[in-house]
């Protein structure tokens, strides 16, 4: 399950990545502080806007509020929003089911840390249901203008495709809530990096193969060096700065697209389809083709389990492509983990809790693309499985419990530790991962998740459209003698 605090574009806002390796020289005193320093960089700002709207084929319709802010003030804007969309018992629980999965270490406090990430990577943002500009006071005018630029974009995108249809949050399915932050900051990180290089005497064709190229490598390097996010645990970080760097990288393939690959122009109209159809899911930010397909994951709708009674159900959610990667990455190398992943098509997260549980039980039904991607996923879920129950896997053993079988045996299914269960069953291209259940619960929990799920495949996807044929060439004529 991504985490959901950090998920959206606007719940909370998003802040626009850092331009500058060293935040640690951007101080109000760099500015000029004061009236005179806000009149300037507001009249920045409409300067900007002006070249953003030219640049982006977006025309400003409206005036749109602006407002100079303080870092605390941003901070403190941030949690405000925050603190609307999410309610405490929301916030407990997310970080519960986090920690339970072995995702956010003990002792993390989850939502300090996410503020603490969001006010140190902070240069600004625009909040779409107040329509408002927020434009940080304590920026170098160099690190103003695409900082800028950014948050303009958002600004412009808003005021053409409605933000507030991107900001609502799903917080039944984190995971098409992450794929939808991506088109809104893969845009606006785009359009930054061009706009920083539209000096450069380059065609926008080269621009925007240049940005494709390295951009994701300029945005992670940028957002790492600061030191709060370099000790955040990995799945806060990687789905703090996905919308960023993957979101960046779907959309300049998606307005390169074939024109682009063959030294066409880009087209900005390609992204703005996005935004009008946009992606269900992270597996196809990660992988293009798949939305160009329209692939989309296998739905899979919960059912109530008396088998855990009398613990309630506290949280439903989606881990989705990417979570499955970081989550598979605590055992595995980068490599292996997303090779691993890449053949998710689907999943149901399902969180239950009880009086006296110290963390929820954690039940997840997921779905493969093949048999042979329900194995490497089952391979790489049993180890990280073992570990959270405190043991290692056993030499020799099967990596495979595929069967029909609905018997819950000691065939290294299922660990035990301090009274609950950690395991998996498999049944065909589906993948039960249960995280501490009830010991003694393990059978019962599997046929009845196995029972009442409903599991919905897809049709297939069609296939991409044929590439054009090549223009055959001109008949021969004779010249007249």
């Amino acid at each position: 399950m991504p985490p959901q605090l950090a998920a959206s574009p606007g719940a909370p806002p998003v802040p626009t990545p850092n331009p500058a390796p060293n935040p640690a020289v951007s101080t109000p005193a760099a500015t000029g502080g004061g009236a005179k320093s806000h009149a300037a960089l507001l009249g920045i700002a409409d300067e900007i806007t002006r070249q953003v709207a030219a640049m982006r084929g977006l025309p400003q319709k409206a005036q749109f509020q602006r407002g100079v802010l303080s870092r605390a003030e941003i901070v403190q804007k941030l949690h405000e929003r925050m603190a609307k969309e999410y309610s405490k018992e929301e916030v407990r629980i997310e970080s519960a089911v986090l920690r339970r999965l072995g995702l956010l270490p003990e002792g993390v406090d989850y939502e300090q840390t996410l503020l603490d990430l969001l006010g140190e990577q902070v240069a600004g943002f625009y909040d779409p249901y107040a329509t408002t500009l927020y434009i940080a006071d304590w920026l170098p005018l160099e690190m103003q203008r695409p900082a800028l630029a950014h948050e303009i974009e958002h600004a412009l995108q808003d005021q053409h495709f409605d933000l507030k249809k991107f900001s609502q949050a799903f917080k039944d399915d984190g995971d098409r809530q992450l794929a939808r932050s991506s088109i809104v900051e893969g845009d606006g990180t785009a359009l930054m990096l061009e706009y920083t290089t539209r000096d450069s005497g380059h065609s926008a064709a080269q621009i925007a193969e240049e940005v494709a190229r390295l951009g994701k490598q300029m945005m992670q390097l940028s957002m790492g060096a600061t030191p709060i996010f370099q000790k955040a645990p990995p799945a806060l970080r990687e789905t703090l700065v996905f919308p960023y760097t993957s979101g960046l990288e779907f959309v300049t393939a998606r307005r390169l697209g074939a024109a682009g690959a063959q030294g066409g122009t880009p087209s900005w109209k390609r992204v703005d389809e996005l935004f009008r159809d946009p992606p269900d899911s992270t597996e196809q930010i990660l992988h293009p083709e798949k939305y160009e397909v329209r692939e989309r994951p296998v739905r899979i709708t919960a059912a109530p389990l008396t088998s855990l009674a009398p613990r309630k159900e506290a949280r439903r959610d989606v881990m989705g492509e990417l979570i499955w990667r970081l989550w598979f990455d605590s055992q595995l190398s980068v490599a292996q983990a997303t090779d691993a992943a890449a053949g998710w098509g689907g999943d149901r997260l399902v969180a239950y809790e009880g009086p006296g549980d110290a963390l929820p039980a954690v039940i997840n039904l997921s779905a493969w693309d093949s048999d042979a991607d329900a194995n490497e996923a089952e391979a790489a879920a049993r180890k990280v499985l073992m570990i959270l129950a405190g043991q290692k896997e056993p030499s020799g053993s099967s990596s495979s419990s595929s069967g029909h079988s609905s018997s819950v045996g000691p065939a290294g299914l299922f660990r035990e530790k301090g009274g609950v269960s950690f395991g998996l069953v498999r049944r065909g291209r589906l993948l039960l991962i249960v995280a501490g259940i009830p010991k003694g619960t393990e059978a019962r929990v599997t046929d009845e998740v196995f029972g009442t799920f409903k599991v919905e495949w897809p049709p297939p996807a069609a296939p991409p459209p044929p590439a054009a044929a090549p223009a055959a060439p001109a008949p021969a004529t004779r010249k007249p003698r």
